[in-house]
């Protein structure tokens, strides 16, 4: 009989409570204030940040979908954008459509867990809100990195491992959790998980069965990924896997700016979840204090980030911040565990307003700090291609664009970004900030036959690709006139 009831509760959990309308309502409003962040983004460019340009060429002239080694989710990603460049020549529609699955991921990320927590405990979402939203913002500019977007997928997997599912809903965060494969920190995030579960299952007994058979899912799954690391390495993992590249990642993604607005999210976080411990309590009538105080730690936050994103020098090594963005998440995943554990098998509270407001002002944070960075990303290019366009030979040398010097495009893919704003026929090459690397470019020219640097590390055809992407005959043909005058030029002057 006891085996039987078990098998009821695995299956077919009853709904505790119904719909809870202020959660349901915080949901698909921070969802829609995220999408229109992620598509205002997108149009304005931010995907071709630091490696974007460069990824976004290599797929268009390769006709495949770029992924570095095992990382496979850049590919089922831009799948789609290297289909529909056989059918579209417009740059617009295809630089959307590279960038929109990482944009909007933060949305998806929010909307898929609400579809979690919607019946069992639909106020956890506002710490999937916090894990979307606040702790990956530091970091979240470097549009198409895969530890970032792994850690949006993340959060409805570790939610439906916290409430009680049915199996049609555990077979899709299944299949959601293979995106924990393709960076290194999905055995993180994975054994976090299954301890998690396996904590809930000590406190629950009414669906201990779900939690334990989850919390063994989730450490196989674990296993896996520690077992992919070891079979297939990933040769850059190794490389940063060491003290001093954490150390300097956390000096120049981390201090400053970044951590102290983390911080007052952290203490926003705390104030809301002490919101929720302290129901019906003793010390309840703290209650709207905390709220007050989680709203003010909130906006302090989203003032210094605002700070930060308006000023592109502040920023400019933002891209180090992924790699701390697993532990820098770890206190709201903690908070989320702490509210499901202390409230599973009750009546879960009503949404209280500061709580709810708390979780709109973090979604209102991403998309300012985000739009902002946008916008002065806009600027900087415009800056660039006035300057690329204004030089007078096909070869523009760094210096024509030394203003660029501590911004994001002081960086090896803004010569590929060129390409990109330039079209399907590029007129310049940007030489490379490094000296040495800039050195590699004219070696790729030089060679026989003649190729084009899309980096330092990379030669391409001149001639299109199969889908006509891209033709830099005319360009490399302008280099060639241009040190044929110059040659002359020297002959004369001896």
């Amino acid at each position: 009989m006891q085996s039987e009831t078990a098998t009821i509760r695995l299956t077919q959990p009853p709904l505790a409570q119904p719909l809870a309308g202020p959660w349901s309502r915080l949901a698909y409003g921070a969802a829609a204030i995220l999408a229109i962040a992620g598509v205002f983004t997108c149009w304005c460019d931010t995907p071709m940040i630091w490696d974007g340009a460069y990824q976004f060429c290599f797929s268009l002239i390769q006709q495949k979908p770029y992924f570095y080694l095992t990382r496979f989710h850049s590919f089922v990603l831009w799948t789609p954008m290297v289909l529909l460049s056989h059918v579209t020549t417009n740059l617009r529609v295809l630089k959307m459509a590279y960038g929109l699955p990482f944009t909007l991921a933060p949305a998806a990320s929010v909307l898929m867990s609400w579809w979690v927590v919607r019946r069992r405990a639909p106020h956890l979402i506002l710490w999937a809100i916090f894990g979307a939203a606040a702790a990956p913002l530091p970091g979240q500019i470097f549009i198409i990195n895969d530890s970032i977007f792994q850690q949006h997928m993340f959060w409805p997997v570790f939610l439906g491992l916290l409430v009680p599912l049915e199996w049609p809903g555990m077979i899709a965060l299944l299949v959601l959790a293979v995106f924990q494969f393709s960076h290194q920190i999905g055995l993180v995030l994975l054994g976090g998980g299954a301890a998690a579960a396996a904590l809930l299952a000590l406190g629950d007994r009414e669906y201990r069965t779900q939690f334990l058979i989850k919390a063994c899912v989730a450490f196989a799954l674990a296993i896996v990924a520690l077992w992919k690391i070891f079979h297939y390495p990933d040769s850059y993992a190794q490389r940063e896997f060491t003290w001093e590249a954490a150390h300097n990642a956390w000096r120049w993604g981390v201090e400053g700016y970044p951590l102290r607005g983390l911080e007052l999210m952290w203490a926003a976080g705390g104030c809301v979840m002490l919101i929720r411990l302290l129901r019906e309590t003793p010390w309840e009538k703290h209650r709207p204090l905390l709220g007050i105080l989680a709203a003010l730690c909130a906006v302090a936050g989203a003032v210094i980030w605002i700070i930060w994103a308006a000023d592109a020098h502040k920023w400019t090594t933002a891209a180090n911040y992924r790699r701390w963005v697993v532990p820098l998440s770890v206190p709201f995943y903690f908070f989320a565990f702490l509210d499901q554990f202390f409230k599973a098998g009750k009546t879960a509270d009503l949404a209280h307003p500061p709580a709810v407001r708390v979780g709109y002002l973090m979604a209102a944070t991403f998309a300012v700090v985000l739009s902002i960075q946008s916008v002065v990303w806009v600027h900087l290019t415009r800056r660039l291609m006035r300057d690329v366009e204004t030089y007078p030979a096909a070869i523009v040398p760094w210096r024509t664009i030394a203003w660029t010097q501590d911004t994001a495009l002081y960086h090896w893919g803004t010569a590929s970004y060129v390409f990109v704003l330039e079209g399907q026929s590029p007129r310049h090459l940007v030489l490379d900030p490094e000296q040495t690397d800039s050195r590699k470019q004219f070696d790729i020219l030089n060679q026989q036959p003649p190729a084009i640097p899309l980096s330092s590390f990379t030669a391409v055809k001149p001639t299109p690709g199969p889908a006509g992407w891209f033709d830099f005959t005319q360009m490399l043909k302008a280099i060639d006139r241009e040190d044929r005058v110059q040659k002359d030029r020297m002959q004369n002057a001896k």
